[in-house]
Formats: C-alpha cells, sequence, structure tokens
C-alpha cells in the first residue's frame, strides 16, 4: 500500500470524532489522512454504552449531511434515560431521545461516508512519535511517524489531530511547552472511569425485557456515586448492561461486582453473552483549550465525554463537525497556529463546556447528598421530570414563590440537602454568565479560568 508523505490533515483515530472530522474536510477538497491501530473490519467499534443523543446528530446532519443510523446500526430507538436510586422501581425519568447503536456498522459506514469523499485510510497504524517544524522561533506539529507491517513511515501534514480516544497518544506525546491555556497533558485519577459492560440476549424461556426505548443509570450503596450500574435497551429480547465508577472509588472486583448486580434480575441460565469488555473513559468537562499550534484534540481525547450520563458518542460527532469546519477555514487562510483554531475552542466551551460544568457540578451535589439522598428527592418529587429535563439540558428552573415554599417544606426534613440545592442552582446560573464570556483571544484565557474556578469552586 503507496501512503502519501504529505497531506493537509492527519487524524490519529478512526473513531467517531476521527471519521466526521475528516469527512467534513475532505468534503471541502483538502486530503486527509486516518491512521488506526485497528484492522479495517474493526474500525468503528467501541466498548461502551452504545447511546447517542438525537439532539447531537440533528447538528450533524443539519451541518454535515450525513444521515442519521438507520437499519442494521440500530438496536433500538430510546425515548426516555432514568436514574434509579436503591431499586430499579425507585425512578424518575427524563425525556432523552436518541438511538441504541451497533458501534460497529454505524462506525463502519460512517468510515465508507468518509472515504466517499476522498478521505485516505491506513488501519493497523500505530503512532511511534510526533513530527515538528521550526517557525519563527516556533514549534509546530508537522505530522506523525508510524508503524504499519513491521515498518515505519512518516506523513507530513498542516494539521494533526488527536481523535486516538482516552489514552490521547498524540496528547500525552506533546512537549510541555504545549500545555498551556487549560490544555493538559494528563488526567487525574478522580476524572478516569473504569468500566465492564456485556451484551446479552435474553433465552427463548424469556419474555422481553421491561426496559425498552429507555437507558436507566442506577445508584446503590454497592456502587456509590459517581458509580452506576446501567441497564440499557438493545431492543426485543437483548440489552446492553455494565458498570462503572471512579478510578479513586475502591470498591473491589468489577466483574464481580456487575455479576452480582445483573444476578438481581436474571440469572446465567436466563441469557448468554454476544460481547464483554472493560475500558476507561474520561469524566470531566472538556479542557478549557483543545487546540495547539498544527494540531487539535477531539472527542475522548479531548474529555468530550457528559460527567453524569457517560455520553460521549453524540458530544464526539458534534464537535468534530465544528472542528472540521475550523479547520477548513485555516486551511483557507494557511494560518495554522492555535489562535488560527481557536474558533473551535469558543464553540466547544459556550455549548459542552457550559453544559458538561454545570453537569460536573450537579455530579458533585450528588456525591455530597449520596444514595439516599436522591432516594429521598425521586420518593419526595422535589423534581418533577419537567424540570430534570431542563437541568440535564442546562437549562433554568423557573418556580413559583408558592412551588417554592412547597418545596421548602419538604426539605426542611433534610436541611443538609436543602443548602446543598440552593448552592448548586446559584452556581449553575452562574456557570451559563461565565461561559457566555469565554474569550475568543487565547490572551485572556487565563483571567478567564481563574475567575471561572474560584467562583464555582473548582480546580481545573
Amino acid at each position: 500500500m503507496e501512503f502519501p508523505s504529505q497531506v493537509d490533515v492527519t487524524i490519529v483515530g478512526g473513531g467517531p470524532s476521527g471519521v466526521v472530522c475528516a469527512y467534513m474536510v475532505a468534503k471541502a477538497g483538502y486530503k486527509v489522512v486516518i491512521l488506526d491501530k485497528k484492522s479495517r473490519d474493526k474500525i468503528g467499534d467501541k466498548t461502551c454504552g452504545d447511546a447517542v443523543d438525537k439532539a447531537a446528530l440533528d447538528r450533524l446532519h443539519q451541518e454535515s449531511g450525513l444521515s442519521y443510523p438507520s437499519g442494521n446500526e440500530v438496536s433500538d430507538i430510546i425515548e426516555k434515560m432514568s436514574i434509579g436510586a436503591g431499586d430499579v422501581d425507585c425512578k424518575i425519568s427524563l425525556d432523552a431521545p436518541g438511538y441504541l447503536v451497533d458501534r460497529l456498522n454505524y462506525g463502519q459506514r460512517l468510515l465508507q461516508n468518509a472515504e466517499s469523499v476522498g478521505v485516505t485510510i491506513i488501519p493497523q497504524a500505530t503512532v511511534r512519535d510526533i513530527l515538528y517544524r521550526e517557525e519563527n522561533d516556533i514549534r509546530f506539529v508537522s505530522g506523525v511517524k508510524f508503524k504499519h507491517n513491521g515498518k515505519i513511515h512518516e506523513i507530513g501534514s498542516h494539521f494533526t489531530i488527536d481523535a486516538s480516544g482516552s489514552y490521547a497518544v498524540i496528547r500525552k506525546q506533546l512537549p510541555e511547552e504545549f500545555f498551556i491555556n487549560g490544555l493538559e497533558k494528563e488526567l487525574k485519577d478522580v476524572e478516569i472511569w473504569p468500566t465492564y459492560r456485556e451484551i446479552i440476549q435474553l433465552n427463548e424461556n424469556q419474555s422481553n425485557h421491561r426496559w425498552m426505548n429507555e437507558i436507566l443509570l442506577l445508584y446503590k450503596d454497592d456502587f456509590p456515586i459517581p458509580g452506576y450500574f446501567w441497564i440499557f435497551s438493545k431492543g426485543n429480547h437483548q440489552l446492553n448492561v455494565g458498570i462503572g465508577w471512579s478510578k479513586v472509588q475502591n470498591l473491589g472486583k468489577m466483574k464481580d461486582l456487575f455479576r452480582k448486580e445483573l444476578s438481581n434480575y436474571y440469572s446465567e441460565n436466563d441469557y448468554s453473552v454476544i460481547k464483554s469488555g472493560g475500558g476507561q473513559i474520561p469524566i470531566r468537562p472538556p479542557f478549557d483549550s483543545l487546540v495547539f499550534n498544527g494540531g487539535a484534540l477531539a472527542g475522548d481525547a479531548a474529555c468530550m465525554v457528559h460527567p453524569i450520563t457517560a455520553e460521549g458518542h453524540g458530544p464526539a460527532l458534534d464537535t468534530a463537525m465544528r472542528l472540521g469546519k475550523t479547520l477548513i477555514n485555516a486551511l483557507k487562510q494557511k494560518n495554522y497556529t492555535r489562535e488560527g483554531i481557536w474558533d473551535y475552542n469558543v464553540a466547544v466551551a459556550k455549548h459542552y463546556g457550559r453544559k458538561h460544568t454545570e453537569s460536573e457540578l450537579f455530579k458533585r451535589f450528588l456525591i455530597d447528598i449520596e444514595v439516599s439522598g436522591l432516594e429521598f428527592l425521586i420518593k419526595k418529587k422535589v423534581f418533577n421530570e419537567e424540570e430534570l429535563n431542563l437541568v440535564f439540558s442546562g437549562e433554568t428552573i423557573a418556580l413559583s414563590k408558592l412551588d417554592i415554599f412547597k418545596r421548602f417544606l419538604i426539605l426542611l426534613q433534610k436541611p443538609k440537602i436543602l443548602f446543598k440545592i440552593r448552592s448548586i442552582f446559584r452556581k449553575t446560573d452562574v456557570c451559563k454568565k461565565i461561559y457566555s464570556e469565554y474569550p475568543t483571544n487565547p490572551s485572556e484565557i487565563d483571567s478567564w479560568r481563574k475567575k471561572r474556578n474560584s467562583t464555582l469552586g473548582l480546580s481545573y
């Protein structure tokens, strides 16, 4: 196989963020190559919950023309997300239109879309090193060295995109001088989520499951918040079930706890395991800067995963589309500096930066009130489903004085929770304003970050 020696954009990783970014740039007429360590027929597959938010797909379709998942790419159409505390019957459900997809089938189709507009795919390619160039005493990333079939090759490019997932092979090899303005090299253990998942097929003697069109996040004392057990519908007689928690939580062997929890619903004679596996994902808001001279981060490498639901597929697709548009503008202007692609930072910060920071604050609230506090809020119906939909959408709840008084009386039974609720809603209101002021100029980012951290009590 002959490899190009020079392209406009090199993308490391053929997952959702890498392939969508590649599609956008190549469709505009630029040369793009995707390097992926997997074999060609496995690119796009991933061990995860398989859910993808429809709102992100709507934006992707409108901006790129890429079609929605369909046919064998879809396992189930999702209508609601439920949050449970203690057991599956103590729950509150939120509107959450989306899809449970077959990651491999959907990923392979996106890869074909990219190839149809001229993207070169190089499978079984392992990145070994980063190439650099100097311009006016400023260092730029200018491509990569990679290993393929036992030989080392080089590809030069104007931009190199790290879409390699949570292991972030480009980000972790960047020199220290690149880590400024909120771009970070390593994650803290509290920001890493190990997970284990199985896709199970219920046996013929079992009736269909009770979670059609639903995804459920279940919090229990066996795996305290932020950890949870999940049950996602994969259509008739199939479920995606898994467990995950923060790396700092010492809860024992993950697979053992998973098996114990699953046994509450099905015995091992009730189902067969179609797929199983584990992994790790970043659970924190996106970095405050995702760009550097000659490149950018995308998807899990940029921490695009929702801090509560752990849904990263939709954000990866959506933000990669935004990155592609930014790269096109920069290539037109021949501006390969981080300033030339700073608009990507602005777009991410004002949408997912804000939403995921609000969710991070809400996650910390849930950790503080523990499973028993969440169970109290659900059983007492302190917030209804419409209001929680607003919270998870990053919107403000408007309550009448009578509503506030009624809830105040209920929460007097739990003064700690009352205080925490007042605090979290004050912070989320402030968060909206802060992220609306995200700077368009890199020179102002450090002062913005200090203000954000001091106001919201964060340490990013």
